[in-house]
């Protein structure tokens, strides 16, 4: 009877290790993707604060432009072949951006076959968190770049308007609303993607205490 009791005790305490060493390993392997991930992210981070000060740059230029009365066509013109630079290097800047965003998103997810095998459950769920601010992150994401490219159109066909002098004021003033509407929804979002950011950081942190 002591023998199996003997034996109950040590073959618990051998899958309980076996447990912790499993978990353990997870861990480092997830620690290992997020590290490959953040390379990618501090590219895009990178991307986004020179896409951030050339699109002030812009803006100057646009708000320059659109108080321009119709009879300057002089600086009307400088300030279009301007606005034309600024719009193709924000063009550039977007791609590979956009490039390492995703670059960094796919590597990081694939943190999920990780979790599957994670045994203890506060660690799982503490993982698994990750995932879901990832997601997140990438929902908003998508929706700026898609909204970014939007309004590089919309500002390049007001500018062939203004260029072309086809002043049809309603049109005008449709195609700036556009560019203001698009402006502030995509500083809405850079601001929620800022706090799902430091959330993710927190979680991340979080689940590396508990190993």
């Amino acid at each position: 009877m002591n023998r199996l009791i003997v034996l109950t005790i040590v073959l618990f305490f051998s899958f309980f290790l076996t447990g912790c060493s499993s978990d353990e390993r997870q861990a480092t392997n997830i620690h290992k993707i997020m590290e490959e991930s953040a390379e990618f992210e501090k590219d895009f981070a990178a991307n986004e604060k020179e896409l951030n000060e050339t699109r002030k740059n812009a803006q100057l230029v646009y708000n320059d432009l659109i108080s321009l009365d119709i009879n300057d066509k002089d600086i009307i013109k400088q300030k279009i072949e301007e606005a034309n630079t600024y719009m193709k290097k924000q063009q550039a800047l977007l791609v590979e951006a956009e490039e390492n965003f995703q670059k960094a998103y796919k590597e990081s997810v694939t943190i999920e076959e990780n979790i599957k095998k994670i045994k203890d459950e506060k660690q799982r769920k503490q993982a698994s968190k990750l995932i879901t601010i990832m997601n997140e992150r990438k929902k908003l994401m998508d929706t700026f770049f898609k909204d970014y490219h939007e309004n590089l159109e919309i500002q390049n066909t007001l500018y062939e308007y203004i260029e072309d002098e086809n002043f049809d004021l309603k049109k005008l003033d449709e195609q700036i609303n556009d560019i203001n509407e698009h402006s502030q929804e995509m500083g809405e979002i850079i601001q929620q993607f800022n706090q799902y950011t430091k959330q993710f950081v927190q979680a991340k942190n979080d689940y590396y205490q508990m190993n």
